[in-house]
């Protein structure tokens, strides 16, 4: 299946794993039939997920899992639908939409399909993936020389639009409304020790909690940090620092220094930071530009910035839209200042986490 051929490009080619030859990749690609299924760049089909960014969104174990075993991490968009006629044929696709009296799909020749279900006999979601697996069926050459290619059709920095701005005042949470940080499904929804997980934060590392409120994610980055390590828990209301800090009494926790900054400075020491997390923050900084370039300061050469976000592409997320952020948006607004986005991971439920590396100086 074409699908098959070019899901197996984009996601290797995504996942970086060895040295290739982009231009030979190339040809495999279009003797594959890939944008059959899939946009490259400007062109190509909507069966299958965009390649032109896969690199980003995608990390090299899930795309090589995605390879070999391609049930085993199937993204919500496609998961495979199959519509059953009132005469029992059965026309598998994608889902376009759905609602109580109708199903649109696309089917598996990339043709947009409507049904009303009054003439379906069933509807049935498979949790498996219109890709086969292509282990054994591109030579590891092949493999390699896709990987150069498709990695070749990552976008650049995305110039950033208009001149810098101020976002305007921002409605701060105040302190006697802290509860809202602390509230009792947000382990469900917004699973922090998932998100400490996929970052991967070393013992002894030194790390930012910029926007910290209560104290929600410090006390978490402080027990991962260890005692050699060091956690900043930065705020803009000395309120929330107290608050932080008779929260870490109880827990024995002495590694986390607690900072007062302003809505252009967080105020923390230059270079020092092997990682900054941003935790629903980003969006609400009113001297973005101001912020960010502070921030870059404050890391290492080989610092990170993570932030988690609401995510703006989702059209029935409950949250109001000026609290959400779409990963273009990041990119255009961030990346010029001296940022460059590296991974995307979408396992929480609503929210993105956005990994940035800093930008060696020019």
């Amino acid at each position: 299946m074409k699908l098959a051929a070019a899901a197996l490009a984009g996601l290797l080619c995504a996942a970086g794993l060895a040295a290739g030859d982009a231009h030979a990749g190339r040809a495999v690609f279009e003797k594959q039939g890939c944008l059959a299924c899939h946009v490259a760049g400007n062109q190509g089909g909507a069966l299958g997920p965009d390649l032109t960014d896969i690199a980003v969104l995608r990390s090299p174990e899930s795309l090589r899992l995605a390879l070999i075993d391609p049930d085993a991490e199937i993204p919500a968009a496609y998961v495979t639908i199959i519509a059953v006629t009132l005469k029992g044929d059965e026309i598998r696709g994608i889902r376009l939409n759905e609602d109580d009296y109708s199903l649109q799909i696309r089917d598996t020749g990339d043709n947009p399909r409507s049904f009303l279900k009054s003439d379906l006999h069933d509807v049935r979601r498979e949790m498996r993936s219109l890709m086969p697996s292509y282990a054994a069926r591109l030579s590891q050459t092949e493999i390699d020389d896709l990987v150069a290619y498709v990695i070749s059709l990552r976008r650049d920095a995305p110039e950033a639009s208009g001149e810098p701005r101020s976002r305007g005042p921002s409605p701060l949470c105040p302190a006697e409304n802290a509860a809202w940080f602390t509230r009792p499904d947000r382990d469900t929804t917004e699973q922090p020790e998932k998100v400490l997980d996929a970052l991967q934060i070393p013992e002894g590392a030194q790390v930012a909690d910029i926007g910290a409120g209560p104290g929600y994610f410090t006390w978490r980055l402080a027990q991962r940090v260890g005692p050699k390590g060091k956690v900043y828990a930065q705020e803009i209301q000395q309120k929330m620092l107290d608050l932080i800090a008779a929260d870490l009494k109880p827990r024995g926790l002495t590694n986390v220094e607690l900072v007062l900054g302003d809505e252009r400075d967080p105020r923390l020491p230059e270079g020092t930071l092997d990682l900054a997390l941003l935790v629903s923050v980003y969006h609400e900084f009113t001297e973005p530009e101001a912020m960010m370039t502070a921030l870059r300061a404050a890391l290492k050469p080989e610092g990170r910035l993570a932030l988690v976000e609401y995510r703006k592409e989702d059209p029935v997320s409950p949250i109001l839209g000026l609290h959400k952020l779409s990963v273009d948006e990041a990119r255009t607004e961030i990346e010029p200042l001296g940022f460059r986005l590296e991974r995307v991971l979408e396992f929480l439920p609503t929210q993105h986490l956005l990994i940035f590396t800093k930008r060696p100086s020019q």
